[in-house]
């Protein structure tokens, strides 16, 4: 890592990182940073994951703040791995930051991060700085904002991306892949975002997945959430089911 981060020094290339711990979530202990100093005395606190700080992020305009980074989260239904059945919930759901973007003020929570449902206000309630749009709400003010990009050819390449992700994990036995167990079936939230490459195209980038998900905010809004999963994962019969194989 210090190689590449110094080639990229030298290179005049983007040097921004996040830090996270690989087994930890809610955006506890996370930073964003150049340091390279600092990225390293990180790795002596616990075990750490070094990515790439997304530099030229898709962002979505809030009328009340501006373009802010968002991310969105799509819960996945793992139901057999040999052969691979995989399933999408068809409902998503998008967390945005609530500051407007830009590659400055790093120790700014709001600007870089988009995790609001469990940081408390003064009251020490949860959520209050929850920024909440439903998914279809938010796909016809997507379209309106970037028309030359239809939110189905997003979610094609976001689909193909979880296929393939899932594909390469059960490629190899375990312990280096899952294994292949007719009684077991698995949820789990992929968080992704968008961002632009050159010439203007806009593709996903996979920034984390979790097992077994805090699926609450799911629960609030769809009180039938868990029953379509669980249906969906044991029984042949998908017809009326919010679910789309992949």
């Amino acid at each position: 890592f210090v190689r590449h981060y110094l080639e990229n020094e030298a290179a005049g290339r983007d040097n921004t990182w996040i830090v996270k711990p690989w087994n930890m979530a809610r955006g506890q202990c996370t930073y964003v940073t150049r340091n390279l100093s600092m990225m390293v005395k990180l790795a002596y606190t616990s075990p750490k994951i070094v990515q790439k700080y997304i530099e030229q992020p898709v962002l979505f305009y809030r009328g009340d703040v501006g373009r802010v980074k968002f991310d969105i989260r799509y819960v996945l239904l793992l139901r057999s791995v040999q052969p691979l059945r995989l399933f999408k919930y068809n409902v998503f759901w998008l967390r945005f930051a609530n500051q407007p973007f830009s590659l400055d003020n790093w120790e700014e929570y709001e600007k870089h991060f988009t995790v609001m449902n469990y940081q408390r206000d003064a009251r020490g309630e949860e959520g209050t700085n929850l920024k909440q749009i439903h998914d279809i709400d938010f796909v016809k003010m997507f379209e309106l904002q970037y028309p030359k990009h239809m939110w189905a050819q997003v979610d094609k390449e976001v689909c193909r991306m979880l296929r393939e992700c899932f594909k390469s994990a059960c490629s190899l036995p375990p312990p280096k892949g899952l294994g292949r167990s007719p009684q077991s079936r698995a949820i789990y939230a992929v968080d992704f975002m968008l961002k632009w490459e050159p010439e203007g195209k806009m593709v996903p980038q996979m920034l984390e997945i979790n097992f077994n998900p805090d699926n609450q905010r799911a629960c609030k809004f769809h009180p039938d959430f868990y029953n379509h999963c669980l249906t969906a994962l044991t029984r042949d019969q998908l017809k009326g089911l919010p679910v789309t194989e992949i």
